[in-house]
C-alpha cells in the first residue's frame, strides 16, 4: 500500500518512535496536537497522529510508508484546524 494511510502503529519492533514535527493548536478551552513520528527501526514507518487533549479516546493514527505522503497529510489536518477556527500556539521540529 504505498503512499496510502494505513490503521495500524508506526511502532517500530522494539517501540520507539521519533517525533518529527509537532503542532499544537487552541480554540477556546479546547487543546490538540497533529504530529509526524517516524519509526525508529529500517522500516521507515511514519504516523500522522491527532490527539485532542480533552477527548484521548478520539486520537487518530495514520500510518504512511513516505515522509512526503504524511507531511501532506499533516498540512491537510492542519489547514482544516485553522479554517475550523482552531490556532497554532506551539510548534517543534
Amino acid at each position: 500500500m504505498t503512499n496510502q494511510a494505513r490503521k495500524n502503529s508506526a511502532k517500530s519492533r522494539n517501540g520507539r518512535t521519533l517525533t518529527v514535527i509537532r503542532w499544537e493548536f487552541v480554540r477556546g478551552e479546547e487543546r490538540m496536537s497533529c504530529e509526524v513520528d517516524r519509526s525508529a527501526d529500517q522500516d521507515g514507518l511514519f504516523a500522522v497522529i491527532g490527539l485532542p487533549y480533552q477527548r484521548l479516546q478520539r486520537a487518530t493514527v495514520e500510518v504512511f510508508q513516505s515522509a512526503t505522503a504524511a507531511f501532506r497529510r499533516h498540512a491537510a489536518l492542519a489547514s482544516d484546524l485553522r479554517a475550523n477556527g482552531w490556532k497554532l500556539v506551539a510548534y517543534t521540529s
